[in-house]
């Protein structure tokens, strides 16, 4: 009997650890949402060719092409449109709205260049990889 209330303190313990990690991790995400970001890498010069930071105008697009990268399976690689996508320029900014799929995508809204006030969709691994965060200014008031 004391071997079972062992087992089960244990377990409990274990799910009460597991839990607090999950709730942890989505408050860190949560964070994400609403904040402006900066493009510091991969500038193009020209928003319809290049090698500027793509964002994709249908997340599934996004979701099949990061999931595409993470498990090497380009065999199911969906054919994306090339006018479904859009390439930002150096210095643009973006904002995160939403993210989707288990947080691999983030929907993100544009703030500057052609399509500006848009939104299209972001694979996640590139937002900390290509873009710098916007510190707002608190003290200027």
């Amino acid at each position: 009997m004391i071997k079972i209330k062992k087992y089960l303190l244990l377990f409990s313990l274990s799910l009460f650890v597991l839990d607090l990690a999950a709730e942890t991790k989505e408050d860190q995400q949560q964070d994400f949402m609403g904040t402006v970001w900066q493009l510091i890498k991969n500038g193009s010069h020209s928003s319809s060719f290049g090698g500027g930071q793509v964002v994709y105008f249908l997340s599934s697009d996004a979701y099949h092409t990061h999931r595409s990268r993470k498990f090497q399976t380009w065999d199911i690689f969906s054919i994306v449109d090339g006018r479904n996508l859009v390439r930002l320029k150096k210095n643009e900014s973006i904002e995160i709205v939403a993210s989707r799929f288990n947080n691999s995508i983030y929907e993100v809204k544009l703030l500057d260049g052609f399509h500006k006030g848009k939104t299209y969709y972001l694979i996640a691994d590139e937002l900390e990889k290509n873009f710098k965060q916007e510190i707002k200014d608190s003290d200027n008031i």
